[in-house]
């Protein structure tokens, strides 16, 4: 049956999460102990507690949710003196270390040239999600991004927006927004569960058995794929990780956080059996090609 629609994953197969969100936050966390005297240990359980509560290590607004605002209640110098470089440090270490994996922009490039849908199917909330493929300029090449529900701006009791007045600026003219259609699933459509790539095998009115599904977890990803009997793709390239990022990653995020975003490193003895093994992400287009 040929390939009609591929549906990917994002954190582990077009990039690896963990290689830029452990020295994003650890720059933010510098960040924040220079510019308040407090040492680490506050300042990432701190932090930590509000990753935990949202279930993302990249919620944009931990700083002035955390513990560490009760103590400076005014926001404007809090923001300028503490979460502005922050969020600085922050960004600088995203540029650095968040680039997409070998042949993925040229894979995607080739996939848009023989006119075959690519969407990406992801657990992660659509502010992160969306920031991602924008930065990295996946969005060109996606013809659509299906993520979790999106955060909303933090407000103080009186209803005002703790956030600074550029966000809130770049917001209203929409710089935040991806090139590609984003669509906000259910909490309930969290991988393994299957309605998230049936909601988008039904939109671009494709058989799941006609659509390739590819990502790096086999207990979600994988196992997704196969419930529904699509072609499934085991991106084993993202699955490698050092031990040092294990732990360093395990200081600063919630074990279902990484669970989330990593959850191949969990998975060791996996019983789930992936059809096709990838050593790259350009190794599915010798996939695609062979099916017939």
């Amino acid at each position: 049956m040929p390939v009609r629609l591929v549906v990917t994953d994002m954190d582990g197969t077009l990039y690896s999460w963990i290689d830029y969100i452990v020295p994003a936050v650890e720059a933010m966390v510098d960040a924040v102990c220079g510019a308040t005297g407090f040492p680490r240990i506050r300042v990432v359980q701190s932090l930590k507690a509000v990753y935990a509560k949202y279930e993302s290590n990249e919620y944009p607004f931990a700083l002035q949710e955390s513990t560490l605002y009760a103590e400076f209640p005014e926001f404007g110098s809090f923001d300028k003196l503490v979460i502005e470089p922050a969020r600085m440090a922050f960004r600088e270490a995203r540029r650095k270390y968040l680039q997409p994996f070998a042949h993925v922009v040229d894979t995607l490039k080739v996939l848009r040239e023989r006119g075959l849908p690519v969407v990406a199917l992801t657990d992660a909330p659509r502010n992160p999600a969306e920031q991602r493929v924008k930065r990295m300029g996946l969005d060109k090449h996606l013809n659509a991004l299906y993520t979790l529900p999106g955060f909303h701006f933090p407000a103080n009791p009186e209803g005002e927006k703790l956030v600074a007045k550029d966000i809130l600026q770049k917001d209203e003219r929409g710089e935040y927004r991806a090139a590609c259609e984003v669509v906000e699933l259910p909490r309930d459509c969290e991988k393994p569960n299957p309605k998230g790539l049936l909601q988008i095998c039904e939109k671009f009115g494709v058989d799941p058995r006609h659509t390739l599904v590819i990502g790096d977890s086999l207990k979600k990803d994988i196992a997704v794929a196969r419930e529904v009997g699509a072609i499934d793709c085991w991106a084993e390239y993202g699955t490698y990780v050092s031990q040092e990022y294990r732990e360093r990653l395990d200081i600063i995020s919630a074990p279902a956080i990484t669970k989330r975003h990593a959850a191949s490193v969990y998975e060791g003895g996996s019983p789930v059996k992936a059809t096709h093994a990838l050593s790259n992400f350009g190794r599915l287009l010798e996939v695609i090609d062979a099916v017939k």
